[in-house]
């Protein structure tokens, strides 16, 4: 058995979360307030209005469900006191980031070292895989990166010392998530102090929306007015938190001045809470690059999200 090894980078690195919430099950509340920066959410009621209504970045939950709003954590056995290591088993499967965001955050809050394990099966496979481990080590290079020469996923399991925990990537078609989990997506390794299993989903609007305070205009203003207030290309129109309209920086400059805001806006146009982030980058396109209107199930504003030519306005702690 052999090993290629890279010591964590001496950088100072953020592997903060978001705002993590918890449904009832046993390990939940204590590994949520582990990956939490502040108080971690209990959610009650509804599932879904509730990650939109707290701007949930994560839930942690007893087992996966069909609910594919947030990225989720789910804890089996673990017993958080006793860990004295964390270990993220990554592949090519796209819940790998997670997984070593997961690690990240948790050997801080636990004061542990953490580590970015992976398996390669020959010589030709090796470059593949450390560049496999430098890609995530880049976002948390405070952790220790293990390449192991093995046969089987199940094997570097094995490797890991007493009382580490194990964080992996849901169930997935990989050769890395099949070694891992056999009949029923159950998994085939019993990890020293238990293991954490991830799952990502894509980042939603409502997780990047800021407040349209300031950016909304009311169909009654004066185009003399909006031509002083409105500095974006579009701008949603409102009337008591309800989205009416599309206002563009164009239609301003030709309307007559005695006009108003009513007389020259066009349909309105929005992305939901709930939709996935890329929506709001199509629409914006359709909007100049303006402010993308973001409304929750009712039609109503509750929020923008700013995009520029280049790029959008993404979460510095957004996971990958």
């Amino acid at each position: 058995m052999t090993f290629a090894a890279t010591p964590p980078v001496a950088e100072h690195h953020t592997s903060g979360l978001g705002r993590v919430a918890w449904t009832r099950g046993l390990g939940c509340l204590p590994l949520a307030e582990r990956l939490d920066d502040g108080p971690a959410i209990a959610i009650s009621g509804d599932l879904q209005r509730s990650c939109v209504t707290d701007r949930i970045d994560l839930l942690v939950a007893r087992r996966f469900t069909s609910f594919d709003l947030v990225p989720t954590v789910v804890p089996h056995g673990i017993e958080l006191d006793e860990v004295t290591a964390v270990t993220a088993a990554v592949g090519d499967g796209p819940h790998s980031p997670l997984a070593a965001a997961v690690v990240a955050r948790l050997a801080s809050s636990l004061g542990v070292p953490g580590e970015l394990a992976t398996v390669y099966r020959t010589d030709e496979e090796l470059p593949a895989a450390k560049q496999r481990l430098d890609r995530l080590a880049r976002r948390h290079p405070s952790l220790e990166r293990r390449a192991s020469h093995e046969v089987s996923a199940v094997r570097l399991i094995n490797t890991l010392t007493p009382s580490t925990l194990l964080v992996v990537g849901a169930p997935g078609g990989s050769w890395f998530q099949r070694q891992i989990y056999g009949p029923g997506h159950r998994l085939l390794v019993a990890a020293p102090a238990g293991a954490v299993v991830v799952r990502s989903a894509p980042r939603r609007c409502y997780q990047d929306a800021l407040d349209p305070t300031g950016v909304a205009i009311g169909p009654h203003l004066a185009i003399a007015d909006a031509q002083r207030v409105v500095t974006h290309t579009a701008v949603p129109v409102a009337v008591a938190g309800e989205l009416v309209g599309i206002l563009r920086a164009t239609a301003i400059h030709q309307a007559p001045r005695d006009a108003t805001v009513a007389d020259v806006m066009e349909s309105p146009v929005a992305v939901t809470s709930a939709e996935p982030l890329e929506a709001a980058h199509e629409l914006a396109h359709y909007l100049d690059y303006g402010p993308v209107p973001v409304v929750d199930h009712t039609g109503r504003l509750v929020g923008i999200i700013h995009h520029g030519p280049q790029s959008a306005t993404a979460d510095p702690h957004s996971i990958p």
